[in-house]
């Protein structure tokens, strides 16, 4: 799982569950499809689909406004309009990513710090 960070736009909620279908800004990192999301350090879902133009893409690089769907979650009730949401990524793939890291672009980084600032709120040993 490659770090990121995504933003849900402001009224662009399409469909609130079932799944959800929610209009995001690619903040940090590529978005790809099938990765697990976060937004308290707990893993909350994961991406099934990103659609752009009508058309279903893959990945979503920064500065991208996509609309995903996440299957399990009900906006309003565990996601809210203008979350923050990152990548969830394991300790193992923390590890791994922390010596790859000549390999990731800065603003990857920069989603990886803030991954690991939010995971150690409930474990301050994580990924050390």
């Amino acid at each position: 799982t490659k770090p990121f960070k995504i933003q849900i736009l402001k009224n662009h909620t399409f469909r609130a569950s079932n799944p959800a279908v929610v209009g995001v800004e690619v903040l940090l990192g590529n978005l790809k499809s099938n990765s697990p999301i976060t937004k308290t350090g707990k893993k909350l879902a994961e991406i099934k689909g990103i659609q752009s133009e009508n058309k279903n893409i893959e990945t979503a690089e920064k500065g991208k406004q996509v609309a995903i769907s996440i299957p399990k979650v009900t906006v309003g009730r565990q996601i809210e309009e203008l979350n923050i949401l990152y990548s969830d990524i394991t300790e193992n793939e923390f590890k791994k990513l922390k010596k790859l890291k000549k390999y990731l672009k800065d603003d990857e980084l920069k989603a990886l710090k803030e991954i690991a600032e939010l995971k150690r709120k409930e474990n301050s040993t994580w990924g050390v």
